[in-house]
Order: structure tokens, then sequence, then C-alpha cells
């Protein structure tokens, strides 16, 4: 039979009811009997029951997990983050895949609540900004990952995807290109929507011509990179320079770009971004722009926790820095070397 609570007590000294107070952290237990009891606790190796801790506290020590796309090696490096942090807290984390589908979203948080979780770490599409907003008027406790709705009020952990999508475009414009296009992510989330801002804004702080049709609308799967790169190399004129909003468009832009002769970097460039873990191993190894995934989840499970357990209820925003890597899919500009 395990350690139980009147062990703890009978070795420390103490009642039950003070054992089971410092267990459940209550403030009217003074320093001194707090360390005697911590310090019989990890002695004899104790650990408290989940279920019962659980009934004490009104609590299940679960959080919920919502993201977009689990197909997209992006979201497993930042679910990682989130899970070890989780653990690292005594938390367990119910996971729920939505497939960019909106409806999805909906049912998702429905069943999280459902089980009845202490909080929700979520990634969603703008068009669900009611749904948000129905969470933060319940009070219920949300930390948004990757991708923020906006004017929601609920803290979120995001990268400076303005900053990233202008550095990677500005990459290209010092290599000499002046014909580049972009292959946008889902324009329904916030995230695609800045990277766009970024493009726009490195173009227009060039002397290069702003051209609407070289935005192309993408949904950050493989295959629309692959079927708008290959839609756009077909009529002429051609671009030399491609900046995909992740990594996968633009994996998918370079089998079009094989399929149609195309050598990279000779006869264009590619820039992503994310830097998932294929973009190192394929050749040419991809640029791209860094996230810094298992962070960014690590950071996000560390706020909604500290909120639950009240240690931290300011409720910011975390901006990650993202950082541009060079490989061997950009090169200067052919009409310039």
């Amino acid at each position: 039979m395990g350690v139980t609570i009147k062990d703890i007590a009978k070795e420390s000294g103490v009642s039950i009811t003070t054992v089971s107070r410092v267990l459940n952290d209550k403030p009217d237990v003074s320093s001194k009997t707090k360390e005697k009891v911590k310090e019989v606790i990890d002695r004899l190796g104790y650990k408290p029951s989940g279920v019962a801790r659980g009934l004490v506290l009104q609590k299940t020590y679960t959080i919920g997990l919502i993201i977009p796309d689990i197909s997209n090696p992006f979201f497993p490096e930042v679910a990682r983050g989130i899970e070890d942090k989780a653990k690292e807290m005594d938390y367990s984390v119910i996971f729920c895949n939505t497939d960019n589908d909106h409806l999805a979203e909906k049912e998702a948080i429905k069943l999280m609540k459902s089980k009845q979780v202490d909080g929700i770490l979520l990634s969603l599409s703008i068009e669900n900004k009611e749904e948000l907003k129905k969470l933060e008027e319940d009070d219920f406790p949300v930390v948004q990952i990757d991708r923020k709705v906006p004017n929601s009020e609920l803290p979120s952990v995001t990268i400076d995807n303005v900053l990233s999508a202008y550095n990677a475009t500005e990459h290209l414009i010092q290599l000499g290109h002046t014909q580049i296009v972009h292959i946008t992510g889902d324009l329904g989330t916030k995230t695609a929507q800045d990277r766009l801002k970024g493009f726009k804004k490195a173009i227009n702080g060039s002397e290069i011509s702003y051209k609407e049709e070289w935005i192309l609308e993408g949904d950050y799967s493989k295959e629309s990179g692959y079927n708008l790169m290959k839609s756009l190399l077909k009529e002429p004129p051609q671009p030399t320079a491609i900046f995909a909003a992740n990594d996968l468009m633009a994996i998918g832009a370079y089998g079009a770009a094989y399929d149609l002769g195309l050598e990279i970097p000779e006869d264009i460039s590619i820039v992503g971004h994310d830097d998932i873990d294929i973009a190192s191993v394929i050749r040419p190894g991809l640029t791209t722009m860094v996230q810094p995934k298992y962070e960014l989840g690590k950071k996000a499970a560390e706020i909604l926790i500290d909120e639950l357990e009240r240690k931290n209820i300011d409720k910011k925003d975390e901006i990650l820095q993202p950082k541009l890597i060079e490989r061997d899919s950009t090169r200067e500009c052919s009409d310039n070397v």
C-alpha cells in the first residue's frame, strides 16, 4: 500500500487537516510547518490522488488543446511544448484536431467544456470570434496560440508575423529580386493576414512595383502550394522568387517547379516560414523564417496554468521573435549576376 496523508501527518507531527491544507496550498499554514510537511512528502515519495485533489478543489487538472491541423509538422512541436509544461505542473492534456474547419472548431470547444477541462489552449479562425467572445464572457480560462483573433482580450502567444514576413520578403529584395510572389495562408486567420501585411510593407518600402495578381491565397497545405505554383508558372511573366506563408506550401511549390523543369534556386528562389524539420532535409535546403515552436507551446501552457493556479492573472499577450535561416533555396537574382 502506498504512502497516505495519515502517514505524512504522523511523520510530520501535525494533523491530517494541516497536511491537506499544505497539499492544497492554503494560506493559513506557517512557512515553517509547510517546509516540514513538504520535506516529509518528498522523503516518503507521497503522490496525491489526482481524483481526490480534484474533488477538493473542484478541478479536473486537465487542459484542452484545439489545433487546426495535426498533419502540419508545425503543430506537433507546439503540442510537445504544451504537454511537457503541463506534465511538469501535474496537468494532463486533451487534444482535438479541427482540420481547419470552422464548424469543427465550435464542436471542439463544446467537447472540451463537456469534459470539464479547467482551461483551453486554442488556435481559431477569425470566423469563430463569437465563440471566443462567449468564452471570455463566461470568464473561462483560455490562451490563444499561434493565431490571435482580432480585438479579443484573451491572452495569446504568437510571433510578430508582420515583422517575420517583412524580413522574409526583404531578404529576397536584398538579393535583387523584383518579381516576387506571395502565397498566403488561409486569410480567414490573423496569422495569414499579418504575414500578407509584412509582405506588402516590404514591397511598398522598396522600388518594386506592387502586383495584386501576384498575391495567391493558399490554405497552408502542401497541395495548395503545389497547385498555385503550377498555375502561376504556366503563364508569363514568371516571377523570380516566391515567399510562401508556411513551409508546407513552400515544399508544394518545390514540387511544381521541378515538374515544370525549373531549378531551385537557379530559376526561382523560394522562402518558406516556420522551419519545420523537413525544411533542413530537402534539397536544396529551404530558406525560411524560424518560429520558436516548442517555446511557443510551453509558454502558452505556462500562462494558462498560472491563471488556473492564480499565480499570475495579468492577461497579457506574449510575442516571440522569429529569425531568418538562410539555406540553399535562395540566391541572387540571375538578372543581376
